[in-house]
């Protein structure tokens, strides 16, 4: 809870870096439009045709960045996505130096490459890497072509993730490009969304899962600092509306935990296999996870079960209306914006089955059962148009959901048990009796040659059970206390949510 306590977050420093400071930002849009399309064009084109780049001095290279600084702020699609060509081929520099560095030889590198890139790559991709960016925000409120700009985005996260899992990155360039990362998740994730159709709300479910698998590749490779994982754990916080940053941190959890019990509890136990739809680095991250050792799997693990805090907050509504995005939206003038309007937060019920649904199944991994969060967990993604998702049994989810959260009442007692009136009085003194006469009889049972067919058979159910139980609980499995220590928190505040809801309540009645 308090492990980053004493370290300074990354916020200020991010937020001085996602601001253009491009000198095409002194003249007016339009005509900084027409000025640099020529020019983002002819670059293209050399690295269309793969033709020599003649950048060869500090200066020029400098000249060049501001362009392309300024035209990923552009939301016209036919700038930004020239943009977002020209640096995806620039990055393929990092392989380039990657082939060179492990064959000692000297590799083809592509011509249009510039040559005092290939030479200052750090220098330089220190500074690019906050130019992709303004590629995931929309500028201004700008109209912009979000189809193109998604597509486009997720272009350059294919490329930026391929580009890491084949490459070593210096510290300097792996604390930016988490910075980057960390930049582009509070653009898009913090923000509420009134519809499953933004832009936002679908580039979540390709961004999230990309944000935890590039900082589980930094903690093999380059172990972040306390100051990184405490700006991660501020911007998360104000994520958890969303049900992709709940679901994939869930189904990443379970797989971490289900290591840490094979590698520090049961051999014999078979780990979660991590699988990942959205993205095409599965299979490298999984091959990251076995090559954790025993120290660096508890860490990092840790890291990520208290990312969230704590989970059960996602039931209260009330969490979500404090945070200043939710208080600018309702408080902005002539919007006329109210709480049920905003979609983010009708899909808390969902989020929050989910959350408790991830609870248990850390609970079952460290008793010994196999779990499978692809199953267990209700999809991110709306199902169907008409805003109620379905189960796999075709019931609908708001139903599930409901059912899930509230308990539901107690059966009528038949008119024969009721606690009043005399029958009751007697029934209870005849059940009393009848006790009485079994418990005397019982023992006969034992004398006699053996216990009838009904008794054998209820016995033998019993034993079947209880045969049935050890092979699913290990012997060795932790205590009540221990785990009520690691996610006591968790199910205790998740119990307890509706009873506070109902404080508050009666706290405002007496105000």
């Amino acid at each position: 809870m308090f492990m980053y306590n004493g370290y300074s977050s990354y916020d200020t420093d991010i937020q001085k870096h996602i601001i253009c400071n491009s000198t095409c930002t002194i003249f007016p849009s339009a005509i900084a439009e027409k000025t640099l399309i020529p020019c983002i064009a002819y670059i293209h084109d050399l690295i269309v045709t793969n033709r020599p780049f003649s950048v060869t001095t500090d200066k020029d290279m400098k000249w060049l960045l501001e362009i392309f600084s300024f035209g990923f702020t552009c939301e016209d699609s036919s700038i930004y996505q020239l943009c977002a060509n020209v640096y995806v081929e620039w990055l393929k520099v990092f392989d380039q130096q990657q082939q060179q560095s492990n064959n000692n030889i000297e590799q083809n590198v592509p011509a249009c490459i510039p040559s005092i890139l290939r030479e200052k790559t750090e220098f330089y991709w220190s500074q690019m890497f906050w130019h992709l960016y303004h590629l995931f925000v929309i500028h201004d409120e700008k109209n912009a072509d979000l189809l193109t700009k998604r597509m486009y985005s997720h272009k350059v996260l294919r490329q930026l993730q391929t580009m890491i899992s084949q490459t070593e990155l210096t510290f300097n360039l792996w604390n930016i490009l988490l910075q980057v990362f960390l930049a582009i998740g509070d653009a898009v994730l913090a923000m509420p969304y009134r519809t499953n159709e933004e832009g936002s709300a679908i580039l979540s479910h390709r961004l999230v899962p990309s944000i935890y698998q590039v900082w589980l590749v930094a903690c093999k490779k380059m172990n972040p600092s306390p100051g990184l994982w405490r700006t991660f754990r501020d911007y998360a916080y104000q994520w958890r509306h969303r049900p992709a940053v709940i679901y994939d941190w869930a189904q990443l959890c379970c797989v971490l935990s289900s290591y840490v019990v094979n590698k520090f509890c049961w051999p014999d136990y078979v780990p979660v296999p991590y699988t990942c739809t959205e993205t095409d680095q599965g299979d490298f991250i999984q091959k990251i996870i076995d090559s954790f050792d025993l120290y660096s799997l508890v860490t990092t693990w840790l890291k990520f079960l208290t990312i969230l805090r704590n989970p059960a907050d996602c039931g209260d509504v009330s969490i979500f209306l404090r945070m200043p995005r939710y208080v600018n939206a309702l408080e902005s003038q002539n919007s006329g914006t109210k709480a049920k309007d905003f979609t983010s937060l009708q899909e808390l019920p969902k989020i929050f089955v989910n959350a408790t649904k991830a609870v248990a199944m850390f609970v079952d991994i460290w008793l010994g059962k196999e779990v499978d969060p692809t199953t267990e967990l209700y999809s991110p993604k709306p199902v169907s148009s008409t805003g109620t998702s379905s189960t796999p049994d075709g019931s609908s989810l708001q139903q599930r959901t409901r059912d899930s959260v509230r308990v539901p009442p107690p059966p009528p007692l038949p008119p024969s048990i009721l606690p009043y009136g005399p029958d009751s009085v007697r029934s209870k003194v005849k059940s009393q009796s009848d006790r009485k006469v079994s418990m005397a009889i019982a023992p006969s049972f034992t004398q006699s040659s053996g216990p009838p067919a009904v008794g054998n058979s209820t016995v033998n159910s019993s034993i079947s059970n209880m045969e049935s139980t050890s092979r699913i609980l290990r012997i060795n499995r932790p205590t009540v206390n221990s785990l009520f220590h690691l996610y006591g928190p968790y199910v205790l505040d998740a119990c307890l949510l509706l009873s506070k809801e109902r404080q508050q309540r009666y706290d405002i009645t007496l105000t």
